[in-house]
């Protein structure tokens, strides 16, 4: 009994004794300095590259479409043809808008019709007056003459030269002659009045006459828009509308765009387009051509990115077009912003980024270190540049995933390998 009571003590020693060492050892190695290795930020130039996917658009799109209401009767192109400017496209059917011109230069000519007549009558009114002002002036000579004869035999008959007969025979013939003045200055009058109206109706007429020439350009205006004209040089991307369909203003018959403003649209990452100018090249791969490369260079950037996948809409124009584009189609390009030589870098692989942003980790006194640096631009090589934070020559940790995380500030390490940078190999 005493010697099993002391195997099953010596046992219990054995096993605390073996968790202790157990435990003893854990504690070693998750307690010990991690091995780190090393590298020098260096001197060197920058070429980045800034990779976006998208597809082909065209910068000139053009919905031809029918400005009037109507019946579609013959559309005489189909998609992927070449139009060229004023080359008929489509007709609707004319037949109201023709009988509409008829009707316009019916009344257009019944308008001018009635200016010409118009005018006949006023000339002859115009002679009515003229001859009417001769006749007043011819009839208020005569009435002075007898006013001025009538009062010479009133005076001598009072004298007695005369008798009382011939006196009343002369003053008689005075108001003869200014009844006759009166009625011809009303004539005049009249004349003048009728003149005053023809002339007022003439002017109306004339007014007529525009007002049926606007009707009649504005109804063989809708005429011609029945005839439906290609806008511009292009290819047809759609045919919407077959004959037969009744269309309504602005309503699609035919997709058009001009291949020479076509363009790969990418959407680069916000982080990227700081490097980005106008005019920076870029190569394109197109998915119909895989395996061939073609040149472009950065035309247009907007400014303003989608606020989901924070990504930039890149236009890239084509430098080398290929013989026939596929609008809609997907496209990758990589584009080539400007480098900067003779600046700070380090390896990608030494960069950290936290939620305060990029850093590195320096080694001091055994210790992880975090610095804070500003990145510039990015190669894809796998350098970055350092606008501000290091100086070349400074080590930084070529951190693994496991001490990427910020809360490793102060862990102890070791420096096991000091990896050499390309500049500092040479």
């Amino acid at each position: 009994m005493d010697g099993r009571r002391l195997w099953r003590v010596a046992k219990r020693v054995l096993l605390g004794a073996a968790l202790a060492i157990s435990i003893a050892g854990a504690a070693w190695f998750l307690l010990r300095p991690a091995q780190v290795s090393t590298t020098p930020a260096s001197v060197r130039d920058i070429s980045p590259t800034v990779q976006g996917v998208g597809t082909v658009e065209a910068k000139i799109t053009i919905q031809v479409s029918s400005k009037i209401t109507g019946r579609l009767i013959s559309v005489l192109v189909d998609q992927g043809d070449a139009v060229k400017p004023g080359q008929l496209l489509a007709r609707l059917d004319d037949a109201e808008q023709g009988a509409q011109v008829q009707q316009a230069e019916a009344i257009l000519k019944r308008a001018r019709l009635a200016v010409a007549t118009q005018e006949a009558a006023l000339r002859k009114a115009r002679a009515s007056l003229a001859a009417a002002e001769a006749t007043v002036s011819r009839v208020r000579a005569t009435e002075a003459l007898a006013k001025t004869n009538a009062e010479r035999w009133h005076q001598l008959h009072a004298e007695g030269g005369v008798s009382r007969v011939e006196m009343d025979a002369r003053v008689t013939e005075a108001a003869v002659v200014a009844r006759e003045l009166d009625n011809v200055e009303a004539q005049r009058r009249a004349t003048g009045e009728e003149v005053a109206l023809l002339q007022s109706n003439l002017e109306l007429s004339w007014q007529e006459i525009k007002v049926a020439d606007a009707a009649l350009a504005t109804v063989r205006a809708r005429q011609a828009d029945t005839v439906i004209v290609s806008p511009l040089d292009g290819d047809v991307v759609s045919r919407e509308l077959e004959p037969g369909t009744t269309v309504n203003p602005g309503t699609p018959i035919l997709k058009i765009a001009d291949p020479r403003t076509a363009w790969v649209s990418v959407h680069v990452d916000e982080r990227e387009t700081g490097s980005i100018g106008i005019g920076n090249p870029a190569d394109i791969t197109l998915r119909s051509l895989p395996g061939q490369t073609l040149r472009g260079q950065v035309a247009r950037m907007r400014r303003e990115s989608d606020r989901v996948t924070e990504q930039l809409a890149v236009d890239i124009a084509f430098t080398d077009r290929p013989p026939r584009l596929i609008l809609g189609e997907q496209a990758e390009a990589t584009i080539h912003p400007a480098g900067k030589k003779g600046v700070t870098a380090i390896p990608l692989a030494a960069l950290i980024r936290t939620l305060n942003g990029p850093g590195v980790w320096t080694v001091a006194d055994g210790r992880l270190r975090f610095r804070p640096v500003r990145i510039g631009l990015v190669e894809v090589a796998g350098w970055a540049e350092v606008v501000d934070g290091l100086r070349p020559g400074e080590q930084v940790v070529l951190a693994p995933s496991q001490l990427a995380d910020p809360r490793n500030e102060g862990r102890r390490v070791r420096i096991s390998i000091e990896q050499p940078t390309a500049d500092n190999a040479k």
